[in-house]
């Protein structure tokens, strides 16, 4: 198996999620965030001016990450991720993960995968990164024995 095999035909399907208050507040908790805009709806609004809560970053940066962990071949692990932050997302609002390989280094049997967060009715980017996949020097070697 090669490192351009890691995520199957290249490309990470489409993952579709839309965030509700009780899992932003949950994370909020579990990550010790007590930042009213992500749990408060009444102060998000009138105090903040947001339309919604606001969907915490590193929230995002989770589900970008295990989509494409998910959708990883058997054998392939994140090495590394990179993400940024583009524009805010508010609960409620549909959102989709999708990605791409973008670079393969066949000597350390690594490549690189690009993903991004996008609003689904406005194509919006909401978040954005990288992923280093590696490939275990292992993995589809059974079989070529």
């Amino acid at each position: 198996m090669e490192a351009s095999d890691v995520l199957q035909g290249g490309e990470l399907p489409p993952v579709a999620h839309t965030y509700r208050t009780q899992e932003l507040f949950l994370f909020s908790a579990a990550t010790w965030n007590p930042h009213r805009v992500h749990y408060d709806e009444s102060y998000a609004a009138g105090v903040e001016g947001h339309d919604s809560l606001l969907v915490q970053g590193p929230l995002q940066a989770v589900h970008m990450f295990q989509a494409l962990s998910d959708a990883l071949v058997e054998g392939a692990r994140l090495t590394s991720v990179r993400y940024r932050h583009l524009a805010p997302l508010h609960a409620g609002q549909p959102v989709v993960v999708t990605g791409r390989l973008t670079d393969v280094d066949p000597d350390t049997r690594s490549a690189t995968v690009e993903v991004r967060m996008e609003v689904s009715e406005t194509g919006q980017q909401t978040t954005t990164g990288s992923a280093v996949v590696h490939l275990d020097d292992r993995a589809g070697t059974e079989g070529e024995r």
